[in-house]
């Protein structure tokens, strides 16, 4: 969807890499911690599940209140942006609609000193 690429790209116009999840534990590493868990967190829902309005809901207000930020960084235009979420509604509504996403997460420890 063109609306979220250009969400996305909203990231790195900022200075802010939207997949640093994928480098945690280097970076962990790097900062001289060592690294010593990695998992992912897990947020979503399905059209059957009784919170998935929320949930739905939830990312049209995300994608809106980045709305003048998306249209001023991301080179998207105004009527792109009110079709995607136009599209994000009628899809919200389908049956088999599903919605996931993983944060990254990593652990480390400082080794202990001296040793």
């Amino acid at each position: 969807m063109p609306l979220w690429q250009a969400y996305i790209r909203t990231y790195d116009r900022l200075g802010n890499d939207p997949y640093v999840g994928r480098r945690l534990v280097g970076l962990l590493h790097q900062a001289g911690a060592v690294p010593i868990r990695n998992t992912w967190i897990f947020f979503g829902s399905c059209s059957g599940s009784p919170d998935f309005p929320d949930v739905a809901e939830n990312l049209e207000k995300i994608l809106l209140g980045a709305r003048t930020l998306i249209l001023s960084t991301a080179h998207i235009e105004q009527e792109s942006f009110d079709d995607g979420i136009a599209a994000l509604k009628t899809w919200s509504s389908r049956p088999d609609a599903a919605f996931w996403f993983a944060m990254s997460w990593a652990e480390g420890r400082r080794p202990a000193e001296g040793g």
